[in-house]
């Protein structure tokens, strides 16, 4: 996948959970859980699943903290 490609569908699944999430956690709170999430992946070889990973592990964690 190319990095335009994945930042794509990173920015994608992100603008989504914080729509998902808008009535319960701040834009911003979410964002920084999101970014906290993908920077645990920074450097891995294989990044094919990486939109589908981050917004699995953002969402649990999101939830967990209602």
């Amino acid at each position: 996948m190319a990095v335009e490609d994945e930042q794509r569908q990173l920015d994608q699944v992100r603008i989504h959970l914080e729509q998902e999430f808008s009535e319960r956690v701040p834009a911003d709170v979410v964002a920084r859980h999101f970014a906290d999430i993908v920077g645990r992946y920074e450097g891995v070889p294989v990044r094919t699943f990486l939109p589908v990973l981050v917004r699995r592990q953002t969402k649990e964690l999101l939830a967990s903290n209602e």
